[in-house]
């Protein structure tokens, strides 16, 4: 049996709102903050995280329980939510630096395939982020 928990698009978006403000909201809060049509979808998706014991409940209102993690194709670091891709951006992002400071110090030669395969790394990873963070954008509601 997988650990493993899929979870629907609302019910994902009310648990990154819950992440992403770091307090406690109430449940017409929720449902304000993300445009639901009733407090009762709200309760719903608030309790199906309760369930799965990503959320807990107390007398301020529902609160996510801090997971650092990947979550959903989303790295969760303390309160900012990043596309998982970030990390391979900034790991292209950075090699691609160090070959070009390597390349102006003298300290390497220029070998072409190297330098077309770096950089190809580099727009892969930044058209592979971009494309990530659109969707978040999307799912969160910030556009």
């Amino acid at each position: 049996m997988s650990d493993e928990v899929k979870l629907g698009e609302t019910t994902l978006r009310v648990y990154l709102l819950l992440i992403r403000e770091g307090k406690a909201m109430s449940i017409r809060e929720v449902q304000r903050a993300l445009g639901l049509s009733s407090p009762g979808q709200a309760y719903h998706h608030l309790e199906r995280l309760r369930e799965l014991g990503l959320v807990v409940r107390d007398t301020d209102g529902y609160k996510a329980v801090k997971r650092n993690g990947v979550i959903e194709g989303v790295m969760i670091v303390r309160s900012i939510m990043l596309p998982r891709t970030a990390f391979y951006l900034g790991f292209s992002a950075a090699l691609t630096i160090v070959y070009l400071l390597s390349l102006i110090m003298g300290l390497i030669k220029l070998d072409l395939i190297t330098m077309v395969a770096i950089i190809a790394l580099l727009i892969f990873s930044t058209i592979e982020f971009t494309d990530q963070w659109i969707k978040l954008r999307r799912l969160l509601k910030w556009e």
